[in-house]
């Protein structure tokens, strides 16, 4: 993901058009206008690019394309507008990787364990809402009726990379997956919140959906160590990583703070809440996040107190493609932990209606409705990329988190 050396977005200067009016109240508005804000992700579909058919930066931008089509799926189950559906299973199908986890032979040497996780998100959400299935596939090794690439195989798969990473990985540190996981990247010595909140997550998904506890002993044991290292703080606040070369054993934490770390760490702690049975301490987890990221991620300005930001760049007009985006793992994971956990929803739908609200808001760039980075701007402010736009959507249609069909079990 964010990568050592920065890559900022272009700003260019754009004739303004009219802002879309959302009513939060009006589902049909809602809908409408994240129809109009999908089509301005759309602009960037490129079925033969190799960064998961979305025209992005080559090579380390792939993540970002698993996290765009996992919105355009939450577009699709929300709002029931199959438009995109067919591209979307094309998508996952061309990067499922021979071993069915997302680990393409495209991206061997750059992908690491967080981009994998923004492509498992994908077969997790399929899975919880009885998402249109791959056409069936078989392993070499599997003799029985069951599909390899079924979307709970496929996180399953997954879930065993993680495994045997931190496995590997726990020489140092006490455990914890390192961001990647190839030796000779840059990156290898040093263990991040945003690859431990994905396996975190996905093991909490996969102990909602199935019941099985080992999942949700690995989720357990995931949270356990992020807490014990200092990538989540005894307040809820969650840094970005520490290094973990030689000596250094995760003991200088790198307290930057990105919304999609918290985000990420939010939806698994709802899921372990929901496969609990309304667990008092993880519900206590889940208003503890939120509540940090309520006062991190919101209030930009005296004005606009519940409206959400990214703290480290958005007011320096600093955030590059990657940046860009990570807003729209928060609204996307918010929105699902107020179904998921009822006492923390009125806080929540606050702070995404006017999030919405301020995201419709900057979308009347280039006479397309185009969508800006800064909410609470009163319209466009000139910066344009996949990630606005996706971060745009997630913010717009998480208010229908709550309308969707039910996420469902295993059936026994």
């Amino acid at each position: 993901m964010t990568r050592l050396s920065s890559i900022f977005a272009a700003f260019s200067l754009a004739s303004a058009g009219a802002a879309l009016d959302l009513d939060v109240n009006d589902q049909t508005s809602i809908k409408e206008i994240a129809a109009q804000v999908a089509k301005g992700i759309y602009i960037y579909h490129d079925p033969s690019a190799t960064t998961g058919q979305f025209k992005q930066p080559q090579p380390w931008f792939w993540w970002l394309s698993g996290s765009a089509w996992n919105g355009l799926m939450d577009y699709t189950i929300y709002t029931g507008d199959t438009t995109y559906q067919t591209d979307i299973l094309s998508a996952i199908a061309k990067n499922l990787g021979p071993n069915y986890d997302f680990a393409p032979l495209d991206q061997a040497n750059w992908e690491a364990n967080d981009d994998q996780a923004y492509w498992v998100y994908n077969a997790l959400t399929a899975m919880e809402y009885g998402f249109q299935a791959l056409p069936c596939e078989k392993s070499a090794a599997n003799t029985g009726d069951d599909c390899a690439n079924s979307w709970v195989a496929i996180g399953t798969h997954a879930f065993e990379d993680f495994v045997a990473r931190w496995n590997k990985d726990s020489a140092t540190c006490g455990g914890g997956l390192k961001w990647q996981y190839t030796e000779t990247a840059n990156g290898y010595y040093y263990k991040n919140s945003v690859s431990n909140a994905g396996f975190f997550q996905t093991a909490a998904r996969l102990a909602r959906y199935t019941g099985n506890q080992t999942f949700g002993d690995w989720a357990t044991k995931i949270w356990d160590w992020s807490t014990s290292v200092g990538f989540v703080s005894a307040d809820y606040h969650v840094f970005d990583g520490a290094g973990d070369d030689k000596d250094a054993n995760c003991s200088a934490v790198n307290t930057d703070e990105w919304s999609y770390n918290i985000a990420s760490y939010i939806h698994g702690a709802a899921h372990m809440y929901a496969f609990t049975n309304g667990n008092s301490t993880w519900e206590s987890r889940v208003q503890g996040l939120v509540s940090a990221a309520q006062k991190t991620f919101f209030g930009p300005t005296s004005n606009a107190p519940s409206v959400m930001y990214e703290q480290k760049c958005e007011p320096k007009s600093a955030c590059n493609i990657d940046q860009t985006s990570f807003k729209a793992s928060l609204s996307r994971w918010l929105g699902k932990t107020a179904v998921l956990v009822p006492s923390a929803k009125d806080n929540i739908m606050t702070l995404l209606e006017a999030s919405a609200k301020g995201a419709a808001s900057s979308c009347s760039g280039y006479d397309n409705s185009t969508c800006g980075v800064k909410w609470y701007n009163d319209g466009f402010d000139g910066q344009s990329d996949l990630g606005v736009e996706l971060s745009a959507l997630e913010a717009i249609q998480s208010l229908l988190a709550a309308s969707a069909p039910k996420m469902a079990v295993a059936s026994k």
